[in-house]
């Protein structure tokens, strides 16, 4: 009995004292994404801060750089030969938050980049390497038209230093044949942007952004729950939903301006596990040159579909039967996008992203199982790459490079809406449905393109432009139908590859 005693007490002693290892991982992993979250909300407070002159707001480079080309009058409207800015180039260092003008070697020299802004010509020559979104953008739209995508991507602050770039030299500008006048579409579209900003269609508003982070807390909320209860196919089926959801408001933060979005851009990493830079650099060039083949990256698919005739030597057999399988690549997008985003942070040193990702992971890893986790990823993909592609890849498709059509009627003839049947497709679709809206108006917050569709259809009426505009169900058989008409195609010899070299390309993952 003595030695029963002993032994009980002792292996109750033992038992009451072993590591909670479960516990201290929680703990940990709780705490690594409060240490995330805390770190993201004081880097975005500091960007706030810089952006709207707060206290000991640190100089940015570009505000130095709008300074240097000031003093140097151009914004009196003088050319860059008046001032002097000619074989000039401005280096910026980030680390003294200065820029200054360096004379370029003469076996340097390049041709001069102009485009127009606002029917102003002005030499971006020496502003690319400052550009933060990267030079392929300036490349891409030298000697173009850049209005459009100038007012749908960049912030007020960015917006009031138009006037200080230089005005390209007479002899820079292009001639009519190169980079055409706009249209009488083009500038009615103009004055309706205009209209919208002064009537606040593109403010936010607490009942909006409330509602899709309590749709998104609903879903995850679900898909904890059933995990917790052994129901991993509902949990899996909620994951992959709330994952969906995840991805529309980091996109719509993404693309938003203001202090809010700002302040929310993380969101991307922490609760998407999708890098905010990644995801910028890449989607920002579908939505300026949609569907123009060699640039696009979401017409780059190929081997695993082909979304035109392919030439022979590009061709495989797969693609007689890509009609049937298409759910397959489809389903695999958020597992590539999760890969490259991680790719890019690391190889870019965005330790910010990094720390959000690993708390991301961390948290996944503490509630779900891997049976829960695996499945959530490839459905996931399936319903967002399905939502996306369906607005595009049956559209026209720009083989002779950019900017050969007017922004506006490129982004109409490339882009189709559909109307959803039921509210729970509205709720997966993320405002995605309303493609020709975001398209054209990419700031907006999603939660106003229903209204802003009437509008829209109105203007495209009176300009004699399709609007496109199919059901649910219907634009998904539209693009299985065009998938099977492609299968069944023979090889265009013809057939231009989906990669295209001669263009300027993205930042390398």
């Amino acid at each position: 009995h003595t030695c029963r005693w002993k032994r009980a007490v002792i292996g109750g002693y033992a038992t009451s004292h072993q590591p909670q290892f479960p516990k201290m991982v929680r703990r940990l992993t709780l705490l690594l994404a409060f240490a995330a979250f805390s770190g993201h909300a004081y880097q975005r407070a500091g960007v706030v801060m810089r952006a709207t002159n707060g206290p000991n707001a640190k100089t940015n480079r570009f505000r130095n750089l709008a300074s240097s080309v000031r003093r140097l009058a151009v914004s009196t409207g003088a050319s860059v030969d008046e001032v002097g800015l000619v074989n000039k180039d401005f280096v910026c260092d980030d680390d003294t938050a200065t820029c200054e003008v360096k004379t370029v070697p003469k076996k340097k020299q390049r041709d001069r980049l102009v485009c127009r802004i606002d029917d102003r010509w002005v030499d971006l020559t020496g502003w690319r390497n400052a550009h933060p979104a990267g030079t392929h953008w300036i490349d891409l739209y030298d000697k173009a038209d850049a209005t459009e995508v100038m007012h749908g991507f960049h912030s007020g602050e960015a917006m009031k230093m138009l006037s200080r770039l230089p005005a390209a030299r007479p002899e820079d500008v292009p001639s009519e044949e190169v980079c055409p006048t706009p249209t009488k579409a083009t500038y009615a579209f103009r004055e309706l942007r205009t209209k919208l900003e002064e009537e606040g269609w593109f403010k936010r508003n607490a009942v909006g952004e409330a509602g899709h982070l309590l749709g998104w807390c609903g879903t995850m909320a679900a898909a904890i729950f059933a995990a917790k209860s052994g129901n991993f196919v509902l949990s899996a089926v909620m994951l992959a939903v709330s994952n969906t959801g995840a991805g529309w408001i980091a996109h719509d933060y993404t693309h938003g301006r203001g202090k809010w979005c700002s302040f929310m851009r993380g969101f991307g990493e922490l609760c998407g596990g999708m890098s905010t830079t990644w995801w910028s650099d890449k989607h920002n060039l579908h939505h300026a040159l949609t569907n123009v083949v060699g640039i696009d990256e979401d017409l780059m698919v190929d081997p695993a579909l082909f979304l035109w005739q392919p030439s022979p030597e590009n061709d495989n057999w797969l693609r007689k039967i890509q009609h049937w399988y298409w759910a397959l690549p489809y389903s695999m997008l958020f597992a590539i996008w999760r890969i490259d985003s991680v790719k890019v942070a690391m190889n870019r040193k965005l330790n910010g992203e990094l720390f959000r990702l690993a708390a991301h992971y961390a948290i996944w890893a503490m509630i779900f199982p891997v049976k829960v986790l695996l499945p959530a990823v490839f459905l996931s993909g399936l319903l967002t790459a399905t939502i996306v592609t369906v607005s595009h890849i049956s559209e026209d498709l720009f083989f002779d490079g950019p900017h050969k059509v007017d922004y506006v009627e490129a982004q109409l003839r490339s882009t189709r809406d559909f109307k959803c049947s039921n509210p729970v497709f509205e709720y997966l679709s993320g405002g995605m449905n309303y493609q020709i809206e975001h398209h054209l108006f990419p700031i907006m917050p999603r939660y106003k393109y229903p209204a802003l569709q009437k509008v829209l259809m109105k203007f495209a009426a009176e300009h004699n432009i399709e609007y496109r505009l199919d059901g649910d169900w219907q634009v998904l058989r539209r693009t299985i139908n065009n998938l099977q008409s492609i299968a069944k195609a023979d090889p265009n010899p013809n057939g231009p590859p989906s990669r295209d070299d001669s263009y300027p390309t993205l930042p390398a993952i």
